[in-house]
């Protein structure tokens, strides 16, 4: 089973900063899971090349999702598409963000099943659960998010 770190921000420079705990050696064999818009996902998952800059919050390791050997991976929480029910963070657990989630989930088990990580961290927030304040994210489907993260790193 692959470890799973629920991530606290707290301050820069500090654990719970994925920007400074990506290059620190200690996390070397760590996934860093940041939450992603749809649209750059999908432009990823597409070989999309303006997917590799930095986003806000734990999107700053964007840029990791990149190359031979990734060292991130994105979970979409919302999209920039001002005519989907779902801007500007996901309204309900519907058939298209299940399927949008579970192919964030497929990328994250193939990333597993590589061997190369022995922890998977993700933005944590004691009440909400999964951390992340760009979008705002139905509940429900935050939890089932970090469900399938639980999920993911038991089945690696």
């Amino acid at each position: 089973m692959v470890a799973v770190i629920k991530s606290e921000f707290a301050g820069v420079g500090q654990e719970g900063d994925f920007g400074w705990m990506i290059v620190q050696p200690g996390h070397a064999r760590t996934l860093f899971i940041f939450n992603d818009n749809e649209e750059e996902f999908r432009e990823h998952l597409g070989g999309g090349s303006h997917t590799c800059c930095a986003g806000g919050g734990n999107a700053v390791v964007r840029p990791h999702q990149c190359g031979p050997e990734p060292r991130a991976a994105g979970v979409p929480t919302g999209t920039y598409n001002k005519s989907s029910p779902h801007y500007k963070g996901y309204k309900s657990l519907d058939a298209h963000v299940l399927a949008v989630i579970g192919d964030a989930m497929a990328r994250i088990d193939s990333l597993l099943r590589t061997g190369r990580f022995d922890a998977i961290a993700f933005s944590w927030h004691p009440e909400k659960k999964l951390g992340g304040y760009i979008f705002t994210t139905a509940q429900v489907v935050r939890d089932h998010i970090v469900a399938e993260l639980l999920a993911v790193a038991t089945r690696n």
